[in-house]
């Protein structure tokens, strides 16, 4: 599917943010369409070092559509996930955005966490169970960005309903699966990370769950490519490895062909 048409097709919208309120249901929305011309992004913003909470571009997620308050994306991917989650439950699919907007000092303590054993992956310690720190990093790159990397920096992408590919495969999660595939293009979103083959040799492992609003994450992906360099990922232990891993090459542009 070629989304080149959509690129510059943005969704308007006047939308409240999440109260304290569980109840707080609010999504007014404006569905004009418009074009915009396409803003000339910060290496800061790319690498994901801003405040989400203050940053105008961006607006909470209603608690209806998250499963906790305090969740941000560009308003943008929200107004255009409102429309595929309404479409979704007409049909009796349930979506859930569980993980959204995460900036750089959000992912660095996932990624430090991991790092030095605070955290377990699959269950092990990694600073005593890999000691070569390339082979730790691509250890924890199996499933985490490095921060500086993360698409979830750019307030585009989504991880819906649950973080476990197994989920996916039960009878409730395979018809959300089945739905997602069928029908997310129409509403502008896309699977960066499919299943690994010929055409996604590299990057990060299979992931159902992460879906990206591809009229800007099409555009991000391109002004990452001409303004970062590996020596620009750094600020968090193991940052010499992103060099080493050809971590722009292999895993920020090891997406599905589809999503670019």
């Amino acid at each position: 599917m070629n989304f080149r048409f959509i690129l510059f097709v943005l969704f308007t919208f006047e939308i409240c943010s999440c109260s304290g309120n569980p109840n707080n249901t609010d999504t007014s929305v404006n569905s004009a369409l418009v074009k915009q011309p396409n803003p000339a992004y910060s290496a800061d913003y790319l690498l994901g070092k801003f405040n989400q909470k203050t940053d105008t571009m961006f607006g909470a997620i209603p608690i209806k559509y998250c499963s906790k308050e305090g969740m941000y994306l560009r308003k943008e991917t929200i107004s255009a996930f409102v429309k595929m989650y309404e479409a979704a439950k007409k049909e009796g699919v349930s979506l859930k955005i569980i993980s959204a907007t995460r900036n750089f000092n959000e992912q660095k303590s996932i990624w430090d966490a991991k790092w030095n054993g605070s955290r377990l992956v699959n269950g092990k310690n990694l600073s005593q169970t890999i000691k070569d720190p390339v082979e730790r990093a691509r250890t924890i790159l199996r499933y985490s960005s490095m921060p500086g990397t993360s698409r979830h920096h750019w307030g585009t992408d989504m991880d819906l309903n649950s973080l476990e590919n197994s989920y996916f495969t039960t009878a409730e999660g395979k018809k959300v699966y089945d739905w997602l595939k069928n029908n997310a293009v129409t509403y502008g979103f896309c699977q960066p990370y499919s299943l690994k083959s010929e055409s996604r040799p590299n990057g990060y492992e299979e992931e159902k769950w992460h879906w990206s609003y591809m009229p800007l994450s099409s555009v991000l992906l391109k002004e990452y490519s001409g303004k970062i360099k590996s020596e620009s990922i750094s600020g968090f232990t193991g940052s010499e490895t992103a060099t080493k891993l050809n971590i722009i090459e292999l895993y920020v542009k090891g997406i599905n062909p589809e999503c670019r």
